[in-house]
């Protein structure tokens, strides 16, 4: 789609000023001057088909690129088969949905490690995954499952797991949450070349399946040394400092889109189109 032409800005879940109403959501979206939304299924994909129908032709009129965040309660890494399965269920229902709401990345938390090897959850993470896309049938065009790194450093999705699920899984991207990465990292990710590092690890293991589908969440974020403690505003004392990061993408002329999952997350979204738009003009 025309979307990955650009770097892409938006806010994960809908303005609180929308009050809910479809329509203003997109309208403010648009006054606001950003072009992407992450519709947050965070407590489970409760729409309709008649309203999914309505906010995929919502974006497409607005120029809005849609992704989905489904429920923070999949657990693919599970030692119980019964949690397994409706995680793969609410995936499927996700993929199910995506095309008509105009859906090309569903993220998704793989789970926690609980008591298994890391190479163990992979296994049952993978499987799983290539399960739900044996039961779908084949990968709807340009939708892909998008496991995210995760916050918490008990739970799967470091980036060496999200690398290893992608290469192990067609139709899987990664979601790069550049706050969990430096919650994870005790708060050293956080310049230049830590940032340069992590981007040639995903783009030397996955090629253009990285490049060409760049999906980032940005925010302020606190940690303790069990990683990821609570999201806070970009643009504050918190970090990670974006700036770097934001250079980097300028500068190699990546496209990603970014995603902001800050407490006000449009104000974020906007912050970060902020910065990039002052280093244009001073390129």
């Amino acid at each position: 789609m025309i979307f990955l032409q650009n770097v892409l800005f938006g806010p994960a879940g809908y303005p609180e000023a929308a009050q809910g109403n479809l329509k203003r959501v997109f309208e403010i979206l648009v006054d606001a001057g950003v072009n992407a939304l992450e519709y947050a299924a965070v407590h489970g994909l409760r729409t309709t088909e008649e309203k999914a129908k309505q906010i995929g032709n919502l974006a497409q009129e607005s120029g809005i690129a849609m992704s989905m965040h489904a429920a923070y309660y999949i657990n693919l890494a599970s030692k119980d088969p019964e949690i397994r399965e409706r995680s793969r269920q609410r995936l499927i229902k996700a993929l199910k949905f995506a095309p008509l709401m105009g859906v090309q990345r569903i993220v998704f938390h793989p789970g926690i490690q609980g008591g298994m090897t890391p190479d163990e959850a992979h296994i049952v993470v993978r499987d799983s995954l290539r399960s739900i896309w044996e039961e779908i049938g084949s990968q709807p065009r340009g939708i892909f499952l998008a496991p995210e790194i995760a916050g918490k450093i008990v739970m799967y999705g470091s980036v060496e797991q999200i690398i290893g699920l992608c290469q192990d899984v067609e139709g899987c991207i990664p979601t790069v949450d550049w706050a969990h990465l430096y919650a994870r990292s005790q708060g050293q990710m956080n310049d230049g070349e830590s940032y340069r590092k992590v981007l040639t690890k995903f783009e030397d293991a996955l090629g253009s399946l990285f490049i060409n589908n760049m999906h980032f969440h940005i925010s302020g974020i606190t940690f303790t040394e069990r990683g990821e403690a609570s999201h806070k505003p970009l643009g504050e004392e918190w970090g990670p400092d974006l700036y770097p990061l934001i250079e980097i993408i300028h500068e190699v002329g990546y496209k990603p889109t970014f995603i902001c999952e800050s407490p006000n997350p449009l104000r974020g979204a906007l912050y970060a189109k902020y910065i990039f738009e002052q280093i244009e003009k001073g390129k």
